[in-house]
């Protein structure tokens, strides 16, 4: 009876490091995500914040 539930053990610890090893080389494989450069309008001073039109619609959306 011992000898079953080691191996069963056994086999459960196998799966886990299967598993993990399955992710860890499918994180590996996918490509970071970039960000993308954002444009911003030729009159800018010291002021970082400028509102665009996203950012009114979402005001907008905040205010419903």
């Amino acid at each position: 009876m011992m000898k079953k539930e080691e191996d069963k053990r056994r086999s459960f610890l196998k799966h886990i490091l299967a598993g993990t090893a399955a992710v860890v080389g499918i994180a590996a494989i996918v490509k970071p995500v970039k960000a993308k450069p954002v444009s911003t309008p030729n009159n800018v001073d010291e002021t970082l914040y400028y509102e665009s039109e996203n950012f009114k619609k979402y005001y907008k959306t905040l205010r419903s």
